[in-house]
């Protein structure tokens, strides 16, 4: 992973602001793990350009030692630490920071990245502030495994489309495909980021696309809301309706409801017909 995807440094930014939010430490700052050392690039409530391109090696300062240790490390009193090397004290001196806190991202047991979070005067860390710095550390981690699965699946479908024009074409079961929809609708849903939504969005019609569709529209075939999408991808993978409301964190009558809607809206007579005709309306793969 290099620092030129974007849509990573800006996870990186969105997390260095919640990070000084939660924490109430007004600087917070951080970078990616590359092969020559963490380079801090990305800032929140720095005063300087004194830590800009800093490149933090492992057991060296404080977030060298965090690097080292792959957990939460913190000083109250950052130049009187007897704890760590102090390879970096004129750069954390001319930003006036005192006590400071390093955390690493670890992603599939690899170091990502490294964030810290600082305050200009002496402060007894407290339990409730390392619980708050490390939850958006493994928030950090969690957005960047899930940005990469995506752009690894985009990669696939996209190598696919190269080599066949039909979904049909495709070394794909029906089920392969419903599983594969259902579970890029899954991550769009949970992901911020707008533009990879709509990336993934892309992909799922390109799964919808070759799918066979009824010659003429029926009454009732309205489009289904974007919930009850959700609660019909999953339907038609078998599942039962307190799975789908589990998966979907959605109460089981509200499966229902939405079940009921999209039947309504389809003229479904039962389950079964529900999923039918979503697909021969390609609504679904």
């Amino acid at each position: 992973m290099t620092t030129d995807s974007l849509p990573q440094v800006a996870l990186l930014e969105r997390t260095l602001n919640t990070l000084a939010a939660r924490t109430g430490f007004p600087v917070a700052f951080g970078g990616f793990a590359e092969s020559g050392g963490t380079v801090l690039t990305s800032f929140a409530g720095t005063r300087t350009g004194a830590l800009r391109g800093l490149v933090i090696q492992p057991g060296q300062g404080l977030g060298g030692l965090a690097l080292a240790r792959r957990e939460l490390t913190a000083t109250g009193a950052y130049q009187q630490s007897p704890d760590i090397i102090h390879s970096y004290d004129r750069e954390i001196g001319v930003e006036g920071i005192i006590t400071l806190l390093a955390i690493p991202v670890v992603v599939d047991n690899q170091v990502r990245a490294l964030i810290y979070a600082g305050l200009r005067d002496r402060s007894q860390l407290t339990d409730e502030t390392l619980a708050a710095a490390a939850g958006e550390a493994r928030r950090l981690a969690w957005e960047l495994s899930v940005h990469e699965e995506t752009e690894r699946r985009l990669a696939v479908l996209s190598a696919s489309e190269a080599h066949a024009t039909h979904a049909s074409d495709l070394a794909l079961s029906q089920e392969d495909l419903t599983v594969l929809y259902t579970e890029l609708r899954d991550i769009a849903r949970l992901i911020e980021d707008p533009e990879l939504a709509q990336r993934l969005s892309t992909a799922g019609s390109m799964l919808r696309a070759g799918q066979p569709r009824e010659v003429a529209g029926s009454r009732g075939a309205g489009p289904l809301s974007p919930r009850e999408l959700d609660v019909l991808t999953h339907l038609a993978l078998g599942k039962r309706n307190a799975l789908i409301g589990a998966h979907l964190d959605l109460a089981e009558s509200t499966v229902k409801s939405y079940i009921a809607s999209a039947m309504r809206k389809l003229e479904a007579a039962n389950r079964f017909d529900l999923v039918l005709r979503a697909r021969s309306r390609g609504l679904i793969p």
